[in-house]
């Protein structure tokens, strides 16, 4: 009798993406933790696929406004997408596939989550079924020796900083709130004053959303040597100065940015910055019950949490999935 030797199937994984660097880390997030090759590809999401993406199920309406090679190409064994902004394109690949394409979608895309194999959805949407599996915040790659080797790459930058070291996550303005100088002056008279009052080091940096005046602002804090201030250039120290804090401070505009911050295991501050939406407003008050995060109040204070440590525990329940359905 011949002796078999049973071989891992290696199935093909996209990650389909505008260049939206946030919803992207996400995709990118979940594809590692399911210990998948994937590849990214950029597309540019049709208009009424935006608009109404249960349309997209039609032979009629493109994948894609620009779809690049993907058209040409095999259709893969899964697809993860992120937001509503691309729902349509997996329901449309989904469709090129003949139902083969097993899709993945991150965020609630607020529309039947039929359309999917998967839907993953922050616990705060209302959303519920037997294909939805709800996370704490947002997904992301962030994990102890992530933070470790990141840390060793600005050891040379913070090494003169005194005191405990705080990264200071800076988000700026969101689809429906504009950040206005007062909001601005006050961050920056806070963190100074912070910096002041507990002895400590602050490490910030800016996002993509942070305006030309609220990073001029910023920088004006440098007078004090124990704040530095990154807003723009390769490379980012943003996980670096993750992994050097001993706390951090983060503005309240970005979901994504606070699930990072609480899944340090380092005492987070969530600092108020603009209007919070009630979704945002929500997610704050569950890491507040939580005993995970704490609103900023000037005062530089300790304690412990389990990390929050939701991509890994979500590609459990995924990988299981997948296995019983003979996808990997």
């Amino acid at each position: 009798m011949e002796n078999f030797i049973e071989t891992k199937r290696i199935p093909t994984c996209w990650i389909l993406s505008d260049g939206t660097i946030g919803m992207e880390l996400q995709s990118i997030a979940l594809a590692e933790a399911l210990d998948l090759n994937y590849e990214k590809k950029i597309i540019k999401p049709y208009w009424l696929n935006r608009i109404l993406p249960t349309l997209a199920n039609f032979p009629g309406i493109p994948l894609a406004a620009e779809a690049g090679e993907i058209l040409s190409l095999p259709t893969p064994n899964i697809l993860i997408t992120c937001g509503r902004r691309h729902a349509g394109a997996s329901i449309a690949l989904k469709r090129r596939s003949k139902n083969l394409t097993y899709t993945i979608h991150i965020q609630d895309p607020r529309i039947n989550s039929k359309h999917f194999d998967l839907l993953i959805i922050p616990e705060h949407d209302p959303s519920r079924g037997s294909n939805i599996i709800t996370s704490k915040g947002s997904l992301n790659r962030i994990t102890p020796s992530l933070l470790e080797n990141e840390a060793r790459l600005f050891i040379k930058e913070t090494q003169t900083l005194k005191g405990k070291k705080v990264a200071v996550n800076i988000g700026g303005n969101t689809k429906n709130h504009t950040i206005d100088h007062i909001m601005i002056k006050k961050l920056v008279v806070s963190l100074n004053q912070f910096s002041i009052d507990n002895n400590c080091s602050l490490m910030i940096t800016t996002s993509k959303r942070s305006n030309r005046l609220l990073q001029q602002e910023l920088c004006s804090l440098t007078r004090n040597p124990n704040i530095i201030v990154w807003t723009s250039g390769e490379p980012n120290p943003y996980l670096g100065f993750l992994g050097i804090a001993d706390s951090v401070i983060v503005t309240s505009d970005s979901i994504n940015m606070i699930s990072e911050a609480c899944s340090t295991g380092k005492p987070v501050y969530i600092f108020p910055f603009g209007k919070d939406s009630k979704r945002r407003s929500n997610f704050i008050q569950s890491m507040e019950t939580a005993g995970i995060a704490r609103y900023f109040n000037g005062k530089s204070e300790n304690w412990d949490y389990e990390p929050l440590n939701e991509t890994k525990r979500i590609a459990i329940i995924i990988k299981n999935r997948l296995k019983a359905e003979n996808i990997i």
